[in-house]
């Protein structure tokens, strides 16, 4: 299997996800290694901090139509292997409407990103404004399982939801799970995602697709909705 993360699939593509229990998740994911000839991924840990304005727009957005919203994060990965020795996080803007997703990202050396996420709109004009604030983190262990260009499974375990303040999301230093502690919700269920450059797919993988059997699932109208009190208290209408 190989990587290509930098590549056309994560600026641009189709994408459907599943959630799943663990043990159908690991049944898949048997299919999929015995797919692609083998042999399981290296996994990665993930931390991802979600940036919103006041009043909470992007989450309210997120949380009603998870379809169709638009994500401001941060994402640090361990091991980093482009790294090069530098401690960095890569800043996004996710763009996502009805299965087709855009990405625009930069990477940031991690003693950087506070002037970077204030002034906003030097290197991506769409959060520009400088009023973004830090809401939630999301850590979480990643397979990625991908043989092609044209397509990419990621699957992902162990998701916590944590509170996050601006000391910890825009310090000098690495942001872990363990810097995190505790967090305030642990998903025990495996989230894959299908994310694909609209061709044909391998019938075995077109298969899956839920169609319009569930609702759109989102880490962060998850993770607010479970986090934070005006959430809790109603906005998700029960």
């Amino acid at each position: 299997m190989l990587s290509f993360a930098e590549g056309e699939i994560t600026r641009l593509r189709r994408e459907f996800k599943l959630v799943l229990d663990v043990k159908v998740a690991a049944e898949l994911c048997a299919r999929i290694s015995s797919e692609l000839g083998g042999g399981l991924p290296t996994p990665t840990r993930i931390v991802s901090v979600y940036f919103d304005r006041p009043g909470y727009p992007l989450a309210l957005r997120a949380l009603h139509t998870p379809e169709d919203c638009l994500k401001v994060r941060t994402k640090e990965y361990s091991p980093d292997l482009g790294a090069g020795g530098v401690q960095r996080v890569v800043l996004e803007v996710k763009r996502e409407r009805h299965g087709v997703t855009q990405k625009r990202r930069v990477w940031v050396p991690r003693t950087q990103l506070q002037s970077v996420i204030h002034r906003g709109g030097g290197l991506l004009p769409l959060i520009a404004g400088g009023r973004l604030v830090p809401v939630l983190a999301v850590s979480y262990r990643r397979h990625v399982y991908q043989a092609t260009q044209a397509w990419r499974v990621t699957v992902d375990r162990d998701i916590g939801f944590h509170a996050v303040t601006p000391q910890l999301a825009l310090s000098g230093m690495a942001l872990t799970a363990e810097r995190l502690g505790p967090p305030v919700f642990a998903d025990r269920r495996v989230v894959v995602e299908v994310k694909h450059l609209g061709e044909t797919l391998p019938p075995w993988l077109a298969a899956l697709h839920p169609g319009s059997r569930r609702p759109a699932y989102s880490k962060f109208a998850e993770g607010v909705a479970r986090v934070h009190a005006f959430a809790a208290a109603g906005v998700l209408g029960g």
